[in-house]
């Protein structure tokens, strides 16, 4: 019985553990990056912390309203699952399913533990305000579950538990109280001072490119699109498949190399025109406090840190597909190893000078690590 009634699961719940991490794993660049724009550095502890929030919280979406039945239709025509409104029923599951009835009531406590912790330790909440949020945060669930997602599903595919109110609230409660004890025993750590960190480690780097990157693509889709649907919308179409615009006569492959260019001008306006003039603080690197020019240079040297830089990111990064996009690849990998052994990238190997102390900061082992 109970293998014929996950069956109905099977689909979804496949989908849910695949994009879970990965999901999360993009939704943390942000927070990330907020931490470097208040505290100007990171540990990979706080790194953790931010990604495990993420994780935790994208669960309560997957694990609890997201793994819905693959085929509605069979499931709601076999399956009618009524509310159990009885605060009290817990006793009587005691008392007749004995450790499989402690055993789900530890799992309801189990599973908000964390949101409390995080409500207490991350976000910094009172508990007159943490304690609503956990008893709602449950019941829009359980709600949620009772209406099959607010109708998407047309049934209950889950039992609405007055019990799991109870529980779920109870272990926020104690995820709470738990992080009252470590805010006194291990208290968060000050900003650092206002300096521009010159040698940024991986992580620091990464967000900060993660950022360029995010804002280069808005952009150039943005542009590519735009132009892609005048063409389509104001043009008028041939029968050879070519679109005349404005005295024009525009083929679909000319779009598609329209929006290669597009991405390639994106690049090197964020990565090579934005921080040329800026002592080297692209847009993600000022809202993250570093600069990618980890050496003072001048002339020459400038030009040559600058043309190696923006070969390696358009190398790396630019919209390349086939045989390239595969070496691409093989020298992102390059890269990363170059970085792990040497803590540097190799355009910052060429020749400069070392920023003097008061005019710059270098980030920690802990933080380089990270």
């Amino acid at each position: 019985m109970l293998s014929t009634y996950l069956d109905y699961f099977s689909g979804s719940f496949g989908i849910s553990l695949v994009f879970w991490p990965l999901a999360s794993l993009i939704l943390t660049l942000p927070i990330l990056a907020l931490i470097y724009n208040r505290y100007h550095r990171l540990r990979l502890t706080a790194a953790m912390a931010a990604y495990l929030t993420v994780l935790y919280l994208l669960a309560l979406v997957f694990f609890t309203l997201w793994p819905m039945p693959d085929d509605r239709a069979a499931f709601c025509a076999t399956h009618h699952l009524n509310p159990q409104l009885n605060p009290l029923q817990f006793l009587t599951d005691l008392s007749t399913g004995g450790r499989m009835a402690m055993l789900q009531i530890l799992l309801n406590v189990a599973f908000f533990l964390p949101l409390g912790f995080i409500m207490g330790r991350v976000f910094r909440w009172r508990f007159i305000l943490a304690l609503p949020v956990a008893l709602l945060v449950s019941f829009f669930i359980e709600t949620a579950q009772l209406t099959g997602v607010f109708g998407i599903v047309g049934c209950a595919y889950r039992l609405f538990d007055v019990d799991d109110l109870i529980w779920n609230t109870s272990g926020a409660v104690i995820g709470y109280l738990v992080a009252m004890a470590a805010n006194k025993l291990v208290p968060t750590r000050q900003a650092d001072a206002a300096q521009l960190v010159t040698n940024p480690g991986f992580i620091h780097r990464a967000v900060s490119m993660a950022l360029d990157l995010l804002l280069a693509t808005i952009l150039s889709m943005s542009l590519g699109m735009g132009v892609t649907y005048a063409v389509h919308r104001l043009g008028t179409y041939q029968l050879d498949g070519h679109y005349r615009f404005g005295g024009l006569l525009i083929a679909p492959s000319a779009l598609d190399v329209f929006g290669t260019v597009v991405d390639l001008a994106m690049l090197l306006i964020f990565e090579l025109l934005i921080p040329l003039p800026r002592r080297g603080r692209t847009l993600g690197a000022t809202f993250t406090h570093m600069t990618v020019e980890t050496k003072q240079r001048h002339g020459w040297s400038r030009f040559f840190f600058y043309l190696f830089r923006t070969a390696v990111i358009l190398a790396v990064f630019g919209p390349w597909t086939g045989n390239v996009q595969i070496a691409t690849r093989i020298l992102a990998l390059l890269l990363l190893v170059f970085y792990l052994i040497k803590r540097q990238m190799p355009y910052d190997l060429l020749p400069g000078t070392a920023y003097r102390e008061d005019s710059g900061a270098e980030e920690s082992a802990d933080d380089r690590r990270g």
